[in-house]
């Protein structure tokens, strides 16, 4: 027996003045098990993190927390970890388990500084931690061991000792744990192929390579002992837990008491368990783990675990619910220890009842489509059960995660512990069912649905779990295997993310909403079902369930196990099946939809399950979708229905193909500006008339558009800007055509909310579906409707689609479908033509109100048939408009709750302006527009008003690299001369005849106060924000055209606007500084939350404090993990004492916008000239000047690759490469390893989805390849 340590080395450890402070070496869900411990006890904590868990709960839950820095193996760094303990005062250490917790160096060092380790002592982790020493331990103590060897040093002798022992047999690295360097061999040919593979794993993962070889027992059960000893040879135990449910040696469910463990065996079982423990004098919590033969009721010892077992949980519900980990505070810290010292805790814990039975499931981040892969990435949801939801009883979760959480490639994939109890096995089984119904976990794929199968399976009810239970088990998940996924796959719901309009986050959803919902009509989904969305060329899935599915859009190839399937119809997909939907066919469209029967399950984000790649947020993963993806297909029992195919009389009508690009006809209405005081009546005949090209950079942030240049009434835009086409910032409508200068963008639904540039004509809401397929080189003429056509178009497509959807769910009775479409049409144009609907006239201005005493005047103004925008006053930054803008909306809201204003959707505001979104089918805009006229009798005084306000103070960081950086790519990619190029605040300046330059630049920014006035410029929840001292409103124009890329907190002005952009985005604005992020997607920290994601409300004051590129580089760390918090004050905003600030320093502001007008003038000419000069050149080069003004950034090296049959291979999770295995010119087969990635202790082959030949090898060997990143590129042709 190995010699055992003195019963002194277990002495409790004196804290100062009687306090202790644990610093607990791990993270995770033990790290937050260890806290609530601690703080029950009111025993501080101190936890570490590494960057990636920056936002862990751990770190916030902790009294304090410390960060190891960037590496995310410091959780390994012992010495720095001594280092911290000391620098803080800790008394004790908690090892929890993995990382460090069987470190014996690690112990040592830890007790030489005077820390106490809550756990064993050296010499007994030492001796338990090399199995065969540990085997020889038990031999002496007289428990039974399996038959097998000592060290082997080469598989020439691992042949011979298996061999003696007799096949099966297992090679065990001799330092190994939680199922690493353990390999199963039934043959010499078995042993000599995993025998190094066994040496490299227990090398790689525990440095140490010995390897042995032990018996392998056919129907096994591993079944291990929890004791707790006081490290002087007195050890208890606290039953046995059943652990055989076992893949790859890692355990998926644990109970406890076993359920082939009678009371005879369980004395036999413990009393060897308790044996060992006296014998070794262990101290703290551990487990004995044995084998034991289903046949012979034999058992035999496997290992110690000398740490706190991941499943120790439930035998804490068994036993009264006691807690080990307080258990372990007592025995070693003093204060805490009973009366009656270490004798009298053990006895309370011997004492502790065994009763009932309490089972537990291990939740992983892992993918069971693919051999439960380990999966990082985004959890869009998080929510597990409560004792009222499986009726009453206990129910536990230890967790580490929560909506939002970003599950990093680093460490082990455990995210949860579900543990319940109940007085029976029956019983525990049944809520054990019940608890895994009622968790939900989405976002990263998870066991929990097999979790689900395994409670369900018969055999695991019967207790007839031995180790190789999993083996026969079947599981059929309910997902599509995304074996390539096409180009910009995402997942889209229909009408989106709604009635956040207001604080700039975009509805998203489908770009042709009419496709999408009639392919969710035809496998019979509602209309907001989840669906994919895909450009040029569709994905190929692999479905692991039966499902019906549906595809229409722009037609492409698609075959099913090679047989072709019909566009526009719905088909049976059989388990196993593989549906491939290949390059788009013909010249015309350029979008195709997938829907399938009962939606994809992805979770709802702000109430939408759209997929809005710039904000990353929604559909799978926030993004496009890429190889290896596992897309959640929702339940349902109804796949049996009969196939239909969407009628020839109800397809859409698409555009007519020409010799260069489709030629298409939009409809639209005139407004909000339009003829006669923004454009030229002359100009909006010619916008009527003159077809537009598509040009290449169309996405679905916006359509651009070449053609005929606008013919501007205005010779600039005012206070809004210097060029016509700026105005004040207003609320955009889905599907305005908005003109950036003189360049015209169809505004689409994962476009801007809040901008100042004017919108001559808006695109109907059934109309807007053609702009989701126009392709480059396609031609659109906007043609002219009334609302009495929008009407009824939009109620005969609404008639159309619903009757697609009887077809689908009644048996797919084609001719009745055309029959209620056609019923439905004739309907809806009655409807919209009948005498009692109140149709105002369909142009831009359709009402105006005159200013009267306390009146600035009102004008109504069109935009579409989904939107209606108030102006007030003249065309002049009047913050008292502002004001009333609030008040008609509360107003509007009132009146809405009270059932006046039914069709109400949303009310966004601008400066002067307030944009109303309604629905035309339940109020008419003629009497839309009695309401707005009667809600403005009801609105109060506003000059005396006061509004609640925050003063929030920002960090900037002036004139700094980032900016540089955004405005040295506009130079090189977009337009290389401007007046306000290289330097965006040397023109700053210039524009507003500042005499002392950049200096007075400055000087005026950091003294304002910035007003909020609107919140979506140009993005979720960005400032429309106004210096409240009209001295500090610097003007400037717009970047013309706008800029592709500025970085997230980048601070710009334009007009007189100041705005933050809250993500990565293009934008216009002149460009200052940049500061902290303003949106936080989950809330997960400072002054955020998950149903305010959003920084800053409405007049908010916004100051501005300077401080250095490296100071906000911290700052901004410390603010996204909740380390760092700025100062935010209530206030209020005075309208009275504001208007009297005005009027008191009036004469100065004249006199400061004379200057500027001289300023502004000189710099237009200016302006004027570099465009010359610019379409100039651009004629000399041969090309239109439009269509090189509107050239976008092109710098992609990877977008040559971007084009149908060629394949990107790409990361499916962040992970080291460990082996490139192909190079450029290589032709490969499909199934071919590319790639091998190491995460999460697992080697991932990355193979070849498709035949063909390499072109292109981005992966690089020992380097991390992030999530998503190319690795191969193969082309197919």
């Amino acid at each position: 027996m190995a010699v055992t340590e003195p019963a002194s080395a277990g002495a409790p450890v004196v804290a100062p003045a009687g306090k202790h402070r644990v610093l607990i070496a791990n993270r995770g869900e033990i790290a937050r098990r260890v806290i609530r411990t601690c703080k029950a006890l009111g025993v501080e904590t101190l936890s570490v993190f590494t960057s990636v868990d920056a936002l862990a709960p751990h770190v916030r839950d902790a009294t304090k927390a410390v960060c190891l820095g960037d590496n995310p193996r410091e959780y390994t760094n012992a010495s720095r970890l001594v280092q911290i303990a000391v620098e803080h005062g800790c008394t004790a250490v908690h090892p929890g388990y993995g990382f460090l917790s069987e470190n014996e160096s690690f112990m040592t060092a830890i007790t030489e500084a005077g820390v106490a380790w809550l756990g064993p002592t050296a010499k007994t982790m030492h001796d338990f931690s090399l199995k065969h020493v540990a085997r020889e331990i038990a031999r002496s103590a007289g428990v039974p061991i399996l038959e097998g060897s000592g060290l082997v040093n080469n598989a020439e002798d691992a042949i011979k000792e298996a061999n003696k022992v007799g096949y099966p047999v297992l090679l065990k690295a001799t330092g190994g744990g939680g199922g690493m360097g353990i390999f199963l061999c039934r043959s010499d040919a078995d042993v000599a192929k995993q025998f190094e593979m066994s040496q490299h794993q227990g090398q790689a993962f525990f440095g140490n390579a010995g390897v042995f070889v032990e018996k392998y027992i056919q129907k096994a059960h591993h079944v291990e002992v929890q004791i707790f000893g006081d490290g002087a040879g007195n050890c208890i135990h606290l039953g046995e837990r059943e652990c055989s449910i076992q893949r790859r040696h890692q355990k998926v469910l644990e109970e406890t008491p076993s359920p082939l463990v009678d009371a005879e065996l369980r004395a036999k079982l413990t009393g060897a368990a308790v044996a060992l423990g006296a014998a070794s004098c262990y101290r703290s919590a551990g487990t004995v783990e044995f084998l034991v033969d289903e046949d012979s009721r034999q058992f035999y010892f496997l290992e110690v675990n000398t740490r706190l077992q991941v499943e120790h949980g439930i035998t804490e519900l068994a036993h009264g619910d006691i807690d080990i980990v307080e258990a372990q505070l007592r025995l070693q810290l003093t204060g805490l220890a009973p009366e009656g010292g270490a004798a009298a805790l053990l006895a309370k814990l011997a004492a502790a009842p065994a009763v009932g039975c309490s089972i537990e499931v291990r939740i992983n981040g892992e993918d069971p489509a693919h051999d439960f892969m380990p999966c990082p990435g985004l959890m869009g949801r998080v929510s597990f059960p409560t004792p009222e939801d499986v009726g009453g009883g206990t129910v536990r979760v230890d967790s580490w995660v929560e909506t939002g959480t970003e599950v990093s490639p680093h460490y082990d994939s455990l995210l949860a512990k579900l543990m319940v109890w109940a007085p029976t096995r029956a019983e525990a089984v049944a809520k054990m069912a019940a608890a895994l119904a009622k968790t939900e976990l989405q976002g990263v794929p998870n066991n929990v649905e097999f979790l689900r199968a395994v409670v369900a399976d018969p055999r695991f009810l019967a207790g007839d779990t031995t180790t190789r239970f999993l083996e026969g088990f079947h599981f059929v998940p309910h997902v599509a295997e995304v074996v390539t996924p096409g180009m910009q796959t995402s997942v889209q719901d229909w009408p989106g993310r709604t009635r956040l309009w207001h604080v700039g986050v975009p509805p998203s959803g489908p770009m042709d909403s009419l496709s999408h919902r009639l392919a969710n009509a035809l496998v019979g989904n509602d209309e907001d079902a989840a669906a994919l969305e895909f450009s040029l060329q569709g994905p190929t899935l692999k479905f692991h369930c039966p499902a019906i599915v549906a595809l229409t859009g722009a037609t492409c190839t698609a075959t099913l196990d090679g047989e072709p399937v019909a566009w526009n119809s719905s088909f049976k997909v059989g388990a196993g099946q593989t549906l491939a939907v290949g390059a788009m066919v013909g010249a015309v469209g350029v979008r195709g939809y997938l829907a399938v029967r009962g939606g994809i399950d992805v979770p709802a984000y702000l109430g939408s399950r759209s997929t809005f790649p710039g904000g990353k947020f929604g559909g799978y993963q926030g993004r496009y979708l890429r190889v290896g993806d596992s897309l959640p297909l929702a339940k349902t029992a109804d796949v049996g229905a009969v196939p239909c195919a969407l009628p020839a009389e109800l397809q859409p009508e698409f555009g007519a193909a020409t010799g260069s690009g489709a030629s298409w006809r939009v409809g639209c209405i005139s407004g909000p500006h339009a003829d006669p005081d923004f454009i030229t009546p002359g100009f909006m005949d010619t916008f009527h008339s003159s077809p537009y090209k598509v040009h290449y950079q169309s996405n679905r942030l916006g359509v651009r558009l070449v053609g005929p240049k606008p013919e501007w009434v205005r010779p600039d835009g005012g206070e809004g800007g210097t060029h016509p086409s700026n105005v004040h910032d207003h609320i955009y409508a889905i599907g305005a055509i908005n003109f950036t200068g003189d360049h015209p963008v169809v505004l689409t639904v994962d476009g801007p909310s809040l901008g100042g540039f004017v919108c001559p004509a808006t695109i109907t809401s059934t109309e807007l579906w053609k702009i989701g397929q126009v392709r480059p080189d396609d031609s659109v003429t906007f043609e002219r409707l009334t609302l009495t056509q929008a009407l009824a178009e939009r109620l005969a497509t609404d008639a159309k689609v619903a009757a697609v959807c009887a077809m689908a769910r009644s048996g797919g009775d084609a001719a009745a479908a055309v029959a209620a479409a056609q019923a439905g049409v004739a309907a809806a144009e009655a409807a919209a033509a009948a005498p009692d609907v109140a149709m105002p006239p369909s142009k831009a201005l359709t009402k105006e109100l005159p200013a009267k005493e306390g009146f600035p005047g009102a004008q109504y103004r069109l935009a579409g048939d989904r939107y209606v925008q108030v102006d007030y006053g003249p065309m002049e930054l009047d913050i008292t408009l502002r004001v009333r803008v609030h008040c008609l909306m509360k107003t509007l809201a009132d009146m809405a709750a009270a059932g006046e204003f039914p069709g109400l959707v949303e009310t966004s505001p601008g400066v002067r302006s307030c944009m109303i979104e309604y629905d035309i089918a339940k109020i008419s805009p003629g009497r839309l527009l009695q309401v707005l006229e009667a809600a403005e009798a009801r609105i109060p005084d506003c000059s005396t008003m006061t509004l609640p306000s925050r003063v929030v103070h920002l960090p900037m960081a002036f004139d700094e690299r980032w900016t540089h950086e955004a405005i040295a790519k506009y130079m090189k990619s977009v337009r290389p001369s401007a007046p306000y190029l290289p330097d965006n605040i040397a023109y700053i300046a210039e524009n507003n005849g500042l005499d002392g330059g950049k200096d007075e630049v400055r000087k005026i920014i950091f003294d304002a106060s910035y007003l909020v006035l609107g919140l979506g410029d140009v993005y979720l929840g960005a400032p429309c924000a106004v210096p409240m001292d009209p001295r500090h409103r610097l003007v400037t124009t717009k970047m013309n055209p706008a800029r592709t890329f500025t970085a997230e907190g980048t601070v710009g002005i334009g007009g007189c606007y100041m705005c933050i952009y809250p993500m990565d985005s293009p934008g216009g604005y002149q460009l200052v500084g940049r500061t902290l992020p303003i949106w936080n997607t989950f809330g997960r920290s400072g002054p955020f939350s998950a149903s305010k994601p959003w920084l800053l409300e409405f007049f908010d004051q916004v100051r501005y404090y300077l401080v250095s590129e490296s100071e906000l580089e911290t700052m901004r760390a410390g603010f996204a993990s909740g380390q760092f918090d700025i100062e935010i004050t209530p206030t209020t905003f005075d309208v009275a004492a504001y208007v009297a600030n005005e009027k008191a320093v009036a004469a100065e502001v004249a006199d400061f916008k004379a200057k500027q007008r001289v300023a502004m003038d000189k710099m237009l000419v200016a302006e004027a000239e570099s465009l010359a000069e610019l379409a100039a050149a651009a004629a000399a080069a041969g090309k239109d000047a439009a269509a090189a003004a509107a050239a976008m950034d092109d710098e992609d090296d990877e977008s040559a690759f971007d084009k149908p049959g060629f394949v990107k291979v790409t990361a499916a999770f962040s992970a080291n490469v460990w082996d490139v295995r192909v190079e450029a010119g290589q032709s490969v087969a499909a199934g071919d390893t590319l790639v091998v990635l190491e995460a999460m202790k697992m080697e991932t082959p990355v193979t070849a989805p498709v035949a063909g030949k390499v072109v292109a090898v981005k992966a690089k060997l020992s380097q991390l390849a992030a999530s998503g990143a190319t690795l191969i590129v193969i082309d197919t042709n």
